[in-house]
């Protein structure tokens, strides 16, 4: 008899492996699209499952995101406004990150998280429109102090200057839904 019990969803570590493991599936000729879209299925509907995947994807050296296959794409449209959010987020973390970076005269670090918030930008084109303006209107009035997001930037301690890059980035994805 088949065990009927829901399987536990993954640990953030166990995402960023599998997510690893697929895209080099996928790159290898190994798994169509479909097939990676199937599997990460099974990622969205956990933080640390969307967590790990978007780390791999924002971050790492696949071309996935700059080349995105309309199989996954469909799958990030159904994780709905919990991938707009992490994606959001992505976004402002990356702007913020790269700024720190060529502060610190960090080339490298700062050009990752310039990647970041690129592939971000883009992805947020490609989601639900409406759930990304009000995502964005979101982080952007908490740039300016206000709502929700504020406590997001205070965690990360973004100063004056990190949060008008942020302000920048949003409103300029904002004009790539138009």
């Amino acid at each position: 008899m088949k065990d009927l019990r829901q399987e536990q969803p993954l640990s953030f570590a166990e995402a960023i492996n599998r997510t690893e493991l697929w895209l080099r599936q996928w790159q290898g000729g190994d798994i169509t699209a479909e097939a990676f879209a199937q599997q990460l299925a099974g990622l969205l509907p956990s933080s640390d499952g969307r967590r790990g995947f978007f780390v791999v994807v924002l971050a790492g050296p696949s071309p996935l995101l700059d080349h995105l296959p309309a199989p996954v794409l469909e799958q990030l449209h159904r994780g709905g406004e919990a991938v707009v959010d992490l994606v959001a987020r992505n976004l402002a973390m990356g702007t913020a990150m790269a700024l720190a970076h060529q502060r610190q005269g960090h080339g490298e670090q700062a050009k990752g998280s310039l990647q970041v918030q690129r592939r971000a930008r883009t992805l947020l084109a490609q989601l639900d429109p409406p759930a990304v303006r009000q995502r964005l209107n979101q982080l952007l009035a908490a740039t300016e102090g206000h709502g929700e997001d504020v406590a997001f930037l205070e965690r990360w301690n973004y100063d004056a200057a990190q949060r008008q890059a942020i302000a920048q980035a949003v409103v300029a994805t904002q004009r790539s839904l138009i």
